[in-house]
């Protein structure tokens, strides 16, 4: 064992005690008052200085006493924006709940600020803490980047980790270059002109060029994408209408587009519109587009990777590692990553017997907490070994 993993299983009770008020107080969006006073708590304890930079964003420092590098830590704190139903006993008090294990991010780096500040005199150079609001939205890391996240004192590199399902606590995934999926979310208003149903010709059917509309989206990904690229485009709202002898004014389509290549998503983001508008022509209809999501793929810089891999490796011979594990999430930290070089791991905790059968996002989802020291140790020894490392990056 090393010195970070030992001292995060003495901390175990203290990060799951954390975990669980914040687990039990969920918020969402950019109005976290009650995550943010808890966590700002927190880091004051330790010594630390937390400013609040945006709404429920916190960044605070470690380190700085010698000259070196600065390295981000990032740790996303909102909850989602439905009901839990998992049965634990610190499960939701609000609405709202954390089912995609964002309190599990935010406690293991509250533990990882602990131990780093513990060694904050053998830092060389700087740790900044990111605290973040909106990750759910796509709207908090670009938020923060915004209001200087990345300056003063500039960051040379990030790291972020996610909690995953995919096997019990101990597996690590990774994945070099591009490792979670870009978002494209997008809401599209076809427009005709009502009329009774036994007269269509009086009218321009909206949920007949909805439907071509529909088809040829389908079309994209079947005929214009070849089969050594990967993407999905759903449409996950088609609606119109309220009665059955009545041809509505508008139909709406909602819907999302995931890929990993940047040349790929540009080109069919061009064509999801031309394909809206030649045929919104071409059925005599006209439309609205709103753009809902627009986040880039995740891009893991393979040399720095490599490095924090190592780094992890000599955390003991109990974890196991998972390569090429590319999924199809998107995470708002890939903003993070377009501008600095950066690393994100999946770290894995599914739960026991029929705990663990639930994904994320699901009311009754568990994530088994023996994570909890595990994440904040990778927080930790990777820090503090880039920092010592002097790395080129």
């Amino acid at each position: 064992m090393n010195i970070f993993m030992d001292r995060a299983n003495e901390l175990k009770d203290e990060i799951t005690a954390i975990r669980r008020e914040l687990h039990s107080t969920p918020e969402i969006m950019n109005d976290l008052p009650a995550t943010t006073k808890f966590v700002k708590e927190k880091l004051i304890e330790m010594g630390l200085e937390p400013k609040e930079i945006i709404s429920s964003g916190l960044v605070a420092l470690i380190g700085g006493k010698k000259p070196g590098k600065t390295i981000l830590l990032r740790a996303d704190m909102d909850g989602l924006n439905m009901k839990e139903d998992s049965g634990l006993e610190f499960a939701s008090k609000t609405q709202y709940a954390h089912t995609c294990g964002h309190d599990m991010h935010a406690a293991m780096l509250l533990g990882a600020a602990k131990m780093l500040k513990e060694h904050e005199d053998e830092l060389e150079g700087t740790i900044k803490l990111m605290f973040q609001p909106g990750e759910e939205y796509f709207i908090g890391a670009k938020a923060m980047i915004d209001a200087g996240v990345l300056e003063n004192p500039k960051v040379d590199a990030a790291l972020a980790v996610h909690v995953m399902l995919d096997a019990p606590v101990g597996a690590i995934g990774y994945q070099h270059g591009y490792t979670l999926s870009s978002v494209d979310g997008f809401k599209i208003t076809v427009k005709g002109k009502g009329c009774h149903g036994a007269m269509p010709e009086k009218g321009v059917d909206p949920i007949n060029t909805a439907a071509h509309v529909y088809l040829g989206l389908q079309e994209l990904i079947a005929r214009e994408v070849s089969g050594f690229e990967t993407a999905v485009l759903t449409i996950g709202q088609f609606s119109a209408g309220a009665v059955p002898n009545i041809i509505p004014d508008t139909c709406v389509l909602q819907g999302t587009l995931r890929t990993y290549s940047k040349e790929l998503r540009e080109y069919l983001v061009k064509r999801i519109r031309e394909v809206v508008d030649f045929t919104c022509k071409a059925y005599r209809s006209t439309y609205e587009y709103e753009v809902l999501s627009d986040v880039p793929s995740l891009y893991t810089n393979p040399e720095l990777l490599d490095e924090m891999l190592g780094y992890i490796k000599e955390m003991g011979d109990d974890l196991t590692f998972i390569k090429d594990s590319r999924a199809t999430p998107t995470e708002d930290f890939a903003f993070i990553a377009e501008r600095v070089p950066s690393a994100h791991f999946q770290l894995n905790c599914r739960a026991e017997g029929e705990r663990g059968a639930f994904p994320h996002h699901h009311p009754k989802v568990v994530f088994d907490e023996d994570v909890l020291p595990v994440g904040a140790s990778v927080f930790a020894q990777c820090a503090y070994r880039w920092l010592k490392s002097g790395s080129s990056l």
